[in-house]
This record gives structure tokens, C-alpha cells and sequence, in this order.
């Protein structure tokens, strides 16, 4: 990639050079309303006119991307924002969970005893299944 790049940019200057020599003769460059505003070489109208146009497509293209630009700014605004709201989201979680060395109280051991009475009813079904085999 790096030998192509060169390449064209030598084949540029090449053709640059060949532009500059062959249309070296002076132009008068003058706008209507104003007089003549300068004589200089073909090539470096042509060269400024070039330049010109760059930079006025860069302009365009920069000024299209400005609603693409926003949403990227209010997304990532949003997902920083989404980001804090989980960390806060852990933060209460984490100090809302008992911790596994203190005493359960009596919700938790009637959640406890209520799943294990699910267990019970389901565990006979799965046990079943299992010794059966998977196409049995």
C-alpha cells in the first residue's frame, strides 16, 4: 500500500510539473466589476482554481455532516448518562442486599420455603426426564 501510495503521488507531481511547463504563458485575470486584478502563469490559475474547489467540496462535506455529528454527541451524552444511571442502579442494589452473614428474617425464609415447595413439584418432572433420555 505504501509503494502505491508513492507511486501516485509521484505520477501527481509529474503530471503537476507537465501542466506547469507546457501552459506557463501569463494570463490576465480580471473579475467584472473590478479592473484587472493580476498576470500570472496559466498553470497557477488552474492550480488555485483546483485548490479552490477542494476546499469548498471539504466545506460542503463538513457542513452536511453537522446533523450526523449531533446525533453522535447526543448519543454518546445519552450513554454516558445511561452508564451513571446503572452504576447508580448497582450501588443501591449492592446496599439493599443483605449480606449472607446476618440473620434472615421471616420474609426471607418464607421466599425460601416457597421455593422449595416449587422445586419439590417440579424436581420429580426433571428427574424423570433425565433418566429417560433426551428422545425417549
Amino acid at each position: 500500500m505504501k509503494i502505491l501510495s508513492r507511486a501516485l503521488l509521484l505520477l501527481f507531481v509529474l503530471l503537476g510539473v507537465l501542466i506547469a511547463v507546457s501552459n506557463s504563458q501569463p494570463v490576465q485575470l480580471t473579475l467584472w466589476p473590478l479592473p484587472h486584478i493580476a498576470i500570472m502563469p496559466l498553470y497557477l490559475l488552474v492550480v488555485f482554481l483546483l485548490l479552490l474547489g477542494v476546499l469548498a467540496g471539504l466545506g460542503i462535506g463538513w457542513w452536511a455532516g453537522r446533523h450526523h455529528r449531533r446525533h453522535a454527541r447526543e448519543a454518546v451524552a445519552e450513554a454516558s448518562r445511561l452508564e451513571r444511571e446503572i452504576q447508580r442502579v448497582r450501588q443501591a442494589a449492592a446496599a439493599a442486599a443483605p449480606s449472607p452473614s446476618s440473620p434472615a428474617g421471616p420474609a426471607a425464609s418464607r421466599d425460601r420455603r416457597a421455593i422449595e415447595r416449587q422445586s419439590a413439584l417440579v424436581a420429580p418432572d426433571l428427574g424423570a426426564s433425565d433418566r429417560r433420555g433426551p428422545f425417549s
